[in-house]
């Protein structure tokens, strides 16, 4: 049996909240593999790129590139101005919000 799972790439702007309100002690580097939720308990792997960044420190804000790995969990359709939460594990160490979508891709998986 042959599935559909979605993967996407998109631009977003992350904010890291700051130590002092639970979130990370050090700061993320390109190529920060994080889970992502968007409005939901379903969690989705993925990867934080910066173009023009080497490190986001807590409470920093900055542009990004995102790339979710296919999943069966990732809600269909995601637009400009949909947010998002960035966890690592349970715990959410800041938020996004997408600014242009740069790739939408249905993967067949073999079941």
């Amino acid at each position: 049996m042959t599935t559909l799972r979605t993967s996407y790439n998109f631009t977003a702007i992350l904010s890291l909240f700051p130590t002092e309100s639970g979130g990370r002690k050090k700061p993320i580097y390109d190529h920060f593999r994080p889970s992502f939720s968007f409005n939901s308990a379903n969690q989705v792997s993925g990867e934080i790129s910066f173009p023009e960044l080497e490190e986001l420190w807590p409470g920093a804000t900055a542009t990004a590139v995102v790339k979710l790995l296919p999943s069966k969990h990732i809600r269909q359709n995601l637009k400009s101005g949909d947010s998002f939460t960035i966890l690592e594990g349970a715990k959410i160490i800041g938020t996004g919000v997408i600014q242009t979508i740069d790739k939408e891709e249905k993967v067949s998986v073999i079941q």
